[in-house]
């Protein structure tokens, strides 16, 4: 009986963050009815309803929203345990499931993922790439490496990295553009621009001598890929407000020229290791996140090598 009551506790919590019966089902690997029906027995057992049912979704009850909250806590409380166990086995092994945002992802923590696994050979690691908000149950999610502000409720974010931005274009577009002396000269500027569902970068700020100022730009090409505005720049479209985290040796090779070098871009961008919150976290989480810090370094190795060529 209670262990019959444990397993539709346990498809209740999937149903509640999956969002929907079909995705529940996949994610447990059975079918929708069978979903359906051991949601009808614990009602049963509980003598309450607790989804309101529709076509294709459902929507808690007031009591449903409660049992919801109960299940969390008993599933954090298993979780707990194992991760309780695997402290006491000592070992960082099994799989590490990894989300990336898709730019940051690809240039600085995929290449460390190798030394990450040379350093624990009995840890297997998957990593998904995606720039939307992610459901790190729903994803199925150990880690989630990103640089969205609002943290979910329920999960840890631990500060990862820092990253700065700065005006740059190329020694092209400058051939037949005279350079801005001051951020209000880029209104009469191309300016290229990311944006995408969560941000739009189309307001450009900056600082001088405690001065601040905001700057509405505009131009020909907008797009959701930070890695396509900086090749977009490179190639002599346009001025680009650009994070330093995308700069590799564009400066040292004369590619990008930096512009307006006595105003700081006044816009920071922090990339977090963001995390379930429990009170014995798996082995393979801690090691990731202490890995990826040591890896970059208090000061970030990006901008460490770009301090040589540019004004930072």
């Amino acid at each position: 009986m209670l262990q019959d009551r444990a397993g539709r506790m346990a498809i209740f919590h999937t149903l509640v963050n999956s969002g929907n019966f079909t995705s529940a089902a996949h994610k447990l690997g059975v079918s929708t009815s069978h979903v359906s029906k051991q949601l009808s027995l614990l009602e049963a057992e509980l003598q309450v309803k607790l989804v309101q049912r529709t076509t294709r979704s459902f929507t808690l009850t007031d009591e449903g929203i409660e049992y919801a909250k109960f299940c969390e806590q008993v599933v954090s409380a298993v979780l707990d345990a194992d991760a309780m166990m695997a402290d006491i086995r000592d070992e960082v092994s099994g799989t590490l499931r990894l989300g990336l945002s898709q730019s940051f992802g690809t240039m600085h923590i995929i290449p460390a993922i190798e030394h990450f696994r040379r350093q624990f050979p009995d840890l297997h690691v998957e990593v998904s790439l995606f720039d939307h908000r992610a459901n790190m149950v729903e994803e199925g999610l150990d880690l989630w490496i990103t640089n969205v502000e609002n943290i979910p409720e329920g999960y840890v974010a631990q500060r990862l990295a820092d990253t700065r931005f700065i005006v740059a274009a190329s020694p092209e577009y400058l051939m037949h553009h005279s350079a801005p002396t001051h951020p209000r000269d880029l209104q009469e500027h191309n300016c290229l621009v990311y944006q995408n569902r969560q941000v739009n970068h189309g307001t450009w700020s900056f600082i001088r001598d405690q001065e601040g100022l905001c700057v509405t730009v505009s131009g020909n090409y907008r797009v959701d890929l930070a890695e396509a505005v900086r090749d977009a720049c490179v190639s002599g479209w346009g001025i680009a407000y650009l994070a330093t985290y995308l700069l590799t040796d564009e400066f040292k090779t004369g590619k990008l020229i930096q512009l307006l070098n006595d105003w700081e871009a006044n816009q920071g961008m922090h990339f977090y290791a963001v995390y379930p919150s429990r009170k014995h976290l798996p082995k393979k989480i801690v090691a990731a996140i202490s890995f990826f810090k040591e890896y970059i370094g208090e000061t970030p190795y990006w901008d460490k090598n770009l301090s040589h060529y540019v004004n930072l």
